[in-house]
């Protein structure tokens, strides 16, 4: 197997690790002792999220990968790169969400379906940097709370209201859809920046 981590072969893996996984897991610890973390990863020439290598790769063996490509960053650079980012687009949720009920209690609901669209795209973004945050500092997500409530449970609400709110574009159900936009998920897109908030207190420094 042939590890390239950013552009260097400086990393000899010890034997033959068990699966992908593995691999994958013994490079992440290499850079974390330099610390640095994954920021890009290829397998064989295909892009990989890291967060997607315990959901896909876990069982396939190592002997099957002929290269893994890493690109790394330095932790602290990467989580505050992150949380900005983050925090670039946070006031355009609550907006985008009140703005497009009242587009679905209107007279052109229609013209919602595409903004709803865009709007669950970048939420989508968003939870992707959370969670890629949390794995990067360690955070319990079931173990920390926001309001009485853990950030594992508080995803699980938001994904409930995002799947009914879908549901709802598929059926053309627009009066449930706008009212979904205004009273769950508006709210909850002003919870985000509470989210961030709390990440930002995990964050060494």
């Amino acid at each position: 197997m042939d590890v390239i981590i950013d552009g260097q072969r400086n990393f000899k893996m010890q034997g033959e690790p068990p699966s992908l996984l593995a691999a994958v897991s013994a490079i992440a610890d290499f850079l974390r002792e330099n610390g640095r973390d994954i920021v890009s990863l290829s397998v064989d020439g295909r892009a990989v999220r890291p967060e997607e290598i315990s959901s896909k790769f876990a069982d396939l063996p190592a002997s099957g990968v002929g290269t893994i490509e890493v690109g790394s960053e330095e932790t602290l650079v990467m989580v505050m790169n992150c949380l900005r980012e983050i925090e670039s687009v946070l006031p355009e949720l609550p907006n985008a969400c009140q703005g497009l009920a009242q587009v679905f209690q209107g007279e052109s609901p229609m013209d919602g379906f595409e903004p709803f669209q865009e709007l669950a795209e970048m939420w989508s973004h968003i939870k992707r940097r959370e969670a890629l945050v949390s794995r990067i500092l360690a955070i319990d997500v079931d173990q920390t709370l926001l309001e009485g409530r853990s950030l594992a449970q508080v995803q699980q609400e938001l994904n409930s209201f995002l799947e009914e709110a879908a549901q709802a574009l598929k059926d053309g159900d627009c009066v449930l859809l706008g009212d979904l936009l205004e009273y769950e998920l508006a709210p909850r897109a002003e919870q985000e920046a509470q989210i961030v908030a709390l990440l930002r207190q995990h964050a060494p420094g």
